[in-house]
């Protein structure tokens, strides 16, 4: 059974609170040490108010994360192509010029419609299955070998 703890009302009252309050309460979700990891303190805070329970992938990332919270941040606005939102991307095809842009989310954008992957888009300009990355010529091996 959970001990009774009364849970702050704001982050900032998270914030405040010693470090020995934040072990207490954190050991009422998590079996592992206090690191000072008030964010995910407050998402499960947040998530036993809303009654709502933590699906373990979650529970996993957070786990993951704890230690390095700057890594969390980094991964969350990279693609699997390393490209910055409004990035374009020009490809030339049979004569003809395609553009592609990246969208804030990772998706990519291509005459107003959004796609997750550049795949989708390079099989709907050539008409059959092909690597996005080769296609676009994201990762040309030569030029990569040649710089070495």
């Amino acid at each position: 059974m959970k001990a009774f703890f009364m849970l702050p009302e704001s982050k900032t009252e998270l914030e405040k609170m010693d470090f020995e309050q934040k072990s207490l309460l954190w050991a009422r979700y998590s079996p592992y040490p206090y690191r000072r990891q008030a964010r995910a303190l407050w998402y499960y805070i947040q998530c036993e108010r809303a009654h709502a329970t933590i699906a373990a992938k979650h529970v996993t990332m957070l786990r993951k994360y704890m230690n390095n919270p700057d890594e969390c941040l980094n991964r969350v606005h990279k693609n699997k192509y390393h490209l910055n939102p409004g990035t374009t991307i020009t490809k030339t095809f049979r004569g003809l010029e395609f553009k592609v842009t990246v969208g804030n989310r990772g998706e990519f954008i291509y005459n107003n419609k959004t796609y997750r992957t550049l795949s989708a888009i390079a099989k709907e300009i050539c008409g059959h299955k092909v690597s996005g990355n080769d296609f676009f010529g994201l990762t040309n091996k030569r030029l990569n070998h040649a710089k070495d």
